[in-house]
């Protein structure tokens, strides 16, 4: 039971390295980017929530100037860490309430 927290976090993060690898493989039209979106869905609300409060149209966490993969790489690989550690932290709080 101790191991669920590590458990989850490197199975999401495999299932990003699917994702990723999916996404390399697809055209760069304007849908490929929509399973990297979704995959990390609460840093992409927290980017479209800050590009509200900013004013701003685009997606403020994807850059515009290293080239379409890197962008994309740049948003998703940090974004997957965030969501990565938060499975963790959620999981290890879950497990040391439902031990007390």
């Amino acid at each position: 039971m101790r191991r669920l927290p590590i458990a989850l976090s490197v199975t999401y993060l495999a299932g990003g390295v699917a994702v990723w690898i999916s996404f390399a493989r697809t055209n760069p039209d304007g849908l490929a980017n929509v399973g990297l979106i979704l995959y990390v869905f609460p840093v992409s609300i927290a980017g479209l929530l800050a590009g509200r409060l900013l004013g701003r149209s685009e997606f403020v966490l994807l850059p515009d100037r290293f080239g379409y993969f890197a962008d994309h790489a740049i948003f998703f690989f940090p974004s997957l860490f965030v969501v990565v550690g938060l499975i963790f932290w959620m999981a290890t709080a879950v497990l040391r309430r439902w031990q007390r």
